[in-house]
């Protein structure tokens, strides 16, 4: 799950999936990172990056 707010990260941790925060979207780093997300990123080319390395 790509999320840019915490019921993102909330939702994905609920039924058991990764999840990746987003910071270009309407949530925050903090906002995020109080909700757990497994990984935060703060540009697409980052996101694509990480996902690529699976």
């Amino acid at each position: 799950m790509v999320g840019d707010r915490k019921f993102d990260i909330e939702g994905a941790k609920a039924v058991g999936i990764d999840h990746i925060g987003v910071t270009f979207g309407y949530g925050d780093r903090l906002e995020l990172e109080t909700a757990g997300a497994l990984k935060i990123v703060d540009t697409a080319k980052e996101l694509t990056e990480y996902i690529l390395e699976f």
